[in-house]
């Protein structure tokens, strides 16, 4: 095979979602492979994929036991032809055109990892248009990246990978961890931390759907510890690189470990949570954490932390969380 491009989709219970994914991919060029990992679907997606894989040549379709969304993915990897990797969720939707915009880029640039911009909806929104001018990829570098990445309340380059495009070489051996939650962030960050040519595309090819009864807004206090594992781990990673600037790796880490806090505090109570998160934030003194009084909502929710506001009025929540 003389593959290009490897999209790797994970399949879980999709029968809902997949034939507005398969509409979305349109005509798939030749030099395109479908990776379809069917993860143990007990509904009529084992349907779907079938007559999906039999009508386009070039695609796989891999059936294995329910182990979740990461060994999917993982299973994908081991089996895509692609130069490089795209994964791209069941749920979601790509947008018209993509994946040859893609294509272009890969051709004109030679690029190890492309960063373009995707858009958040719910099922209630309306079915999305590109009305935006078609934008040029530009070559930009590690600490411009990191920068966008983790300043900011809304994160627009993520830790989740299906708004990127990642070089099979530039991936390695590097697989997505078994964790409960936040295995895409432990698996980004170090590939990120190597990547030398970085493309920025602002222009949205992506429509990620959020659904308020899937298995990432199922909180409970394994996911929660998990995430805050892979917070800790992140961090140490990103201050032993020197890539980003203290202030921002501050800035990150403190949104994400308060986030964590407040979902605990909301649904899980778990104390192991609680002390974790507590040690973690021990370390910044208050004027580090006056320093982004710039940021309004973020200043609230220092203050309600340090001063444990909501651990004795819970109510208070519904309004800060």
């Amino acid at each position: 095979m003389n593959d290009q491009l490897s999209i790797i989709i994970p399949v879980f219970n999709s029968q809902n979602y997949l034939p507005r994914l398969f509409k979305s991919l349109g005509a798939i060029p030749p030099t395109v492979e479908i990776v379809l990992v069917d993860n143990g679907s007990t509904d009529k997606s084992a349907q779907l994929l079938q007559h999906f894989h039999e009508a386009h040549k070039n695609s796989l379709l891999i059936d294995e036991a329910h182990a979740g969304v990461a060994f999917a993915r993982n299973t994908g990897l081991e089996h895509a032809h692609g130069k490089y990797i795209w994964f791209v969720d069941a749920d979601d939707t790509i947008r018209p055109n993509a994946i040859n915009k893609i294509l272009k880029i890969i051709n004109g640039t030679g690029f190890d990892l492309l960063i373009f911009d995707y858009l958040s909806l719910t099922e209630q929104d309306a079915a999305t248009t590109s009305s935006q001018s078609p934008e040029t990829a530009e070559e930009t570098n590690l600490s411009n990246i990191l920068h966008e990445m983790l300043t900011g309340a809304h994160d627009p380059i993520g830790g989740f990978p299906h708004n990127k495009v990642f070089a099979r070489s530039l991936i390695g051996e590097e697989r997505f961890p078994d964790f409960a939650f936040a295995e895409d962030l432990a698996f980004f960050v170090p590939i990120l931390l190597r990547a030398n040519h970085i493309y920025r595309l602002r222009e949205t090819l992506y429509d990620y759907y959020q659904h308020a009864g899937s298995i990432v807004h199922d909180v409970n206090a394994v996911k929660l510890m998990d995430y805050a594992r892979v917070v800790d781990k992140i961090e140490q990673k990103l201050r032993k690189n020197n890539s980003a600037k203290k202030a921002d790796i501050d800035d990150y880490m403190i949104r994400r470990r308060l986030s964590i806090y407040f979902q605990n505090l909301a649904k899980v109570k778990d104390s192991q949570v609680k002390q974790h998160i507590r040690i973690k934030m021990a370390q910044y003194s208050w004027k580090q954490l006056l320093s982004f009084n710039h940021d309004k909502k973020l200043m609230v929710k220092i203050l309600l932390y340090k001063f444990r506001v909501l651990d004795v009025f819970p109510f208070l929540l519904k309004y800060f969380y």
